[in-house]
């Protein structure tokens, strides 16, 4: 044996040491992974490193005896196992980001919605409990009308809270309609089909009239929850319209990844500096009562337009006419 192949055999003595090393990292790996796919696949690749580990030792040994030919059949089956070593490190470590990506996904969107759930809490309670005031005062008044003797406003007072239980209930009805959006269930869903059963809704009202422009998609959708996306736009549509004729049209204009679906009417119009503010909920532009709203028609409709993996913005000079614009996935991701 000449002193190359010390050489040799010195330098395939380290890569087994590194091997071996790289073993215990490995396990310091998949002890820490929260995922036992992810364990299972970083142990395979492990028990692969301890048989690099017996070829190194393998080829070194045969290098220091000098036996030429089994070498060059040694180094044949360390190349295969190489270039397999490297797919499989390739392969698990995309594996591994793609199933932590997901985990972390997860844990913000989770962070997110406890978030969003505080917020809804502190805003509800707020407006819950803002009618039961009302209705607590209205009742105070009654009461010392009725011991005075004075009758007169008693009747105005009932009314009054009459319309702060109807209120309340309007109140629940939303909250409970906003909390049930809950998992889609797809289905194929015509686009204009429940756009035009929604007109038919207000058919019998002669100062609103109606108008489709574009050809409609048929899409994969949770067909109640796009029929209260369309009920709710266009019923804000005509509530809010200050013209002595309201006019709507629904239009559809057909994109590369989406469909974008229009809304526009001729109303009042909404500031820019408050058309993100429509869509938080139990938030609205004008007196609550006056409309009777409770101010989470268009935060019901962001919410189900989102789960549907879509977005919808408002566009407007905050003088005349609203354009609310839907931008619809024509494939929904799983």
């Amino acid at each position: 044996m000449n002193f190359s192949d010390y050489i040799i055999a010195a330098f395939i003595l380290l890569g087994a040491v590194i091997m071996f090393l790289s073993t215990q990292y490995t396990k310091k790996i998949f002890d820490t992974l929260p995922n036992s796919e992810l364990q299972g696949n970083w142990k395979k690749l492990r028990v692969l490193m301890f048989v690099f580990l017996v070829g190194y030792l393998a080829v070194a040994t045969v290098v220091i005896l000098g036996q030429t030919s089994l070498l060059a059949f040694l180094a044949g089956i360390i190349f295969f196992m190489g270039s397999l070593f490297v797919f499989i490190v390739v392969r698990t470590g995309l594996d591994s980001f793609l199933k932590l990506k997901e985990l972390y996904q997860n844990l913000d969107d989770t962070e997110l919605k406890n978030k969003e759930l505080e917020q809804f809490a502190y805003i509800t309670s707020h407006d819950l409990k803002t009618p039961l005031r009302g209705i607590s005062s209205l009742a105070s008044f009654i009461k010392e009308d009725l011991e005075a003797g004075e009758t007169e406003d008693v009747q105005a007072h009932i009314e009054t809270m009459q319309d702060r239980v109807m209120r309340l209930e309007s109140l629940i009805d939303g909250i409970l309609q906003y909390s049930k959006i809950g998992k889609i269930v797809p289905t194929t869903v015509d686009f204009e089909a429940i756009v035009l059963e929604e007109f038919t809704n207000y058919k019998d009202l002669p100062n609103v009239s109606f108008a489709t422009h574009g050809e409609f998609p048929v899409v994969m959708g949770d067909r109640l929850q796009l029929s209260q996306v369309v009920a709710n736009l266009i019923s804000n549509a005509i509530k809010y319209n200050d013209k002595d004729h309201c006019k709507i049209t629904v239009s559809s204009i057909e994109k590369t990844k989406f469909h974008k679906i229009i809304f526009e009417d001729n109303g009042p119009g909404i500031d820019p500096k408050y058309q993100q503010k429509i869509f938080e909920v139990f938030q609205t532009l004008q007196e609550k009562d006056s409309y009777n709203s409770t101010g989470l028609g268009l935060a019901i409709v962001k919410k189900i337009i989102e789960k549907h993996q879509g977005k919808i913005d408002v566009e407007s000079d905050g003088k005349l006419g609203t354009q609310f614009i839907i931008k619809y996935p024509k494939e929904l991701k799983r």
